[in-house]
């Protein structure tokens, strides 16, 4: 069979923008010779719709979609995702299906199985997990049909392998499956797209049959998706793989197509990092119909990252870098900035903070801001800066860009309404030494910056170093507390500290949780991101001494 996989990138709530898509994938897979089309997971609404979900002529219009998209097929038939009504009166009200549209009608439709509700899900709060799965007959062949979660059951792409009793593989398999489809919607994380592929072509192999699966590409809210579709024989060998990281039309055929070469994935975590960021600021901006950035850059390694990332996601020409230096700032920090503007081609003004700076702290009584720089004094420099920069938002009709690390974001070293003030934090989940294996990919970025040890610059001589360990060691404590879960008494001789060490500093995250639910979005790109897949209570209590992990 002559198949086609429509790697699309779906806006979230836009169903008729979305079904028009589909339709001229539809349409150029026709074209090409395709018998079937396979579509993402909820293509339909776009994933993920969250408490869209709740409202029944959201649900209504998509199902009006739907019907119109089936009116217009012809010979070519398509299987996409899309939301429906459960017809039982028990149990969530909606369905997680795909629909296989022929001819003018809707030929069948299959349920989602396997409802994930960990990390970033959270499907059960909205749908009910079909009971079982037949196959779909399409012109004589049987479509063992799968949405994303029900191809991992027993797989490493989940919390625990035996999160689940059973898997719906299992089933189709004893009733004869000739080909597995599975329509997907697989967000991404570092290393994932060659663990996914890894993954896959064991589930082909075990399958004894072609596996084809389709992803979303795109990224929405916090979510990127790398889309990487791929076709894989009985034996686990690539038939066909879709780009990464963007739009796709993968044609193959199930009978001819010969192996290829595994796909190509970005050279490199650093590469795949860019890619992934990159995709994940434009997204961000189109979708909510902005085309212009502004940030504070201000010489440090940071803000640098931020608005080589921000031009080449949006361009140059759209990007605004305000620089606000004090009687604090060392005149290298300043150099370096204008220096990378220039060299990236942005925009860039310098609007010093210090008589902003001098009025905030006289209405404070500070009649003398400069002898004794406390802790209120640092945050008021920091506060003048993000009153500038949400300023400069609002004249350009622009969002503005967080700088902050996750190193810096789990340490709560960070001001509110200061430099955490912004749309988006690009960096909100690297560690600092990725921070600086990313900035490494811009010769843009001047070799004084990547020198330079890390300053706030808001006091004489300060260094990040002066108030947080050696990043080195914080980095690795954070990713073992927050990324895999490991109690900190066993995560500190393994990130290079003493017990009394990491549990000062899981006791830091953990009172820092008030300061993270105040930030702007952060792009995902690690398992286990500071967002809405960490669920931590702010007001709590909790006993001293060992604990689990942050």
């Amino acid at each position: 069979m002559k198949i086609a996989v429509a790697q699309m990138n779906p806006v979230v709530g836009d169903i008729k923008g979305n079904a028009s898509k589909a339709l001229a994938l539809l349409r150029q897979a026709e074209a090409s010779g395709a018998e079937l089309v396979l579509f993402p997971e909820l293509a339909l609404t776009g994933y993920p719709p969250l408490d869209l979900l709740e409202r029944p002529e959201f649900v209504r219009e998509n199902l009006r979609a739907l019907a119109a998209l089936a009116a217009r097929t012809r010979g070519t038939a398509c299987l996409i995702g899309y939301a429906d009504f459960n017809p039982s009166p028990r149990g969530r009200r909606l369905l997680n299906g795909a629909a296989l549209l022929h001819k003018g009608r809707i030929a069948g439709r299959r349920f989602k199985s396997l409802l994930p509700t960990y990390d970033i899900f959270d499907e059960s709060r909205w749908f009910e997990p079909a009971a079982a799965n037949e196959p779909l007959t399409f012109k004589g062949i049987r479509l063992g049909v799968t949405i994303c979660e029900d191809i991992w059951a027993g797989t490493a792409l989940l919390p625990w392998r035996e999160l689940y009793g059973g898997s719906p593989l299992a089933g189709l398999m004893k009733k004869g499956a000739d080909l597995y489809l599975n329509l997907s919607a697989s967000p991404y994380y570092c290393g994932k797209p060659a663990e996914r592929l890894s993954i896959l072509a064991r589930v082909a192999r075990r399958l004894g049959r072609p596996l084809v699966y389709a992803n979303q590409y795109g990224a929405n809210d916090d979510l990127i998706f790398d889309g990487g579709s791929l076709a894989l024989d009985g034996r686990g060998r690539i038939l066909a793989a879709a780009r990464p990281f963007a739009p796709d039309l993968l044609l193959f055929d199930t009978e001819t197509s010969a192996g290829v070469p595994a796909p190509p994935f970005a050279p490199g975590e650093a590469a795949e990092l860019r890619a992934a960021l990159k995709l994940g600021i434009a997204d961000y901006f189109s979708k909510m119909g902005f085309s212009r950035a502004v940030l504070g850059l201000s010489g440090g390694i940071d803000s640098a990252l931020v608005a080589c990332l921000a031009a080449d996601a949006l361009g140059p020409d759209n990007v605004t870098a305000l620089l606000m230096p004090s009687r604090f700032t060392e005149k290298r920090s300043v150099d370096d900035a204008l220096r990378l503007a220039r060299a990236l081609g942005i925009r860039h003004e310098t609007i010093p903070i210090d008589p902003l700076y001098r009025t905030f702290a006289a209405a404070l009584g500070r009649r003398n801001p400069y002898a004794r720089i406390d802790l209120t004094l640092q945050n008021l420099q920091s506060r003048a800066r993000g009153t500038l920069l949400m300023a400069r938002a609002n004249e350009h009709g622009a969002l503005a860009l967080a700088t902050g690390n996750k190193s810096e974001i789990a340490m709560g070293y960070c001001t509110l309404y200061g430099d955490t003030a912004g749309a988006l934090a690009p960096l909100a989940d690297l560690v600092k030494g990725r921070v600086y294996a990313l900035s490494a990919l811009y010769p843009e970025i001047p070799a004084s910056t990547m020198r330079r040890p890390p300053t706030a610059e808001l006091k004489p001589g300060q260094r990040d170093q002066d108030d947080l360990p050696p990043y080195d060691k914080l980095d690795r404590l954070v990713q073992l507390l927050v990324e895999d879960g490991v109690p900190p008494e066993r995560a500190a001789a393994r990130a290079g500290l003493s017990a009394k060490e990491a549990l000062l500093i899981a006791a830091r995250i953990t009172a820092s949780e008030y300061k993270r639910r105040q930030l702007p979005i952060g792009l995902k790109v690690t398992r286990r991101a500071f967002g809405p897949g960490r669920k931590m209570p702010v007001a709590k209590r909790l006993p001293a001494g060992p604990g689990p992990g942050c």
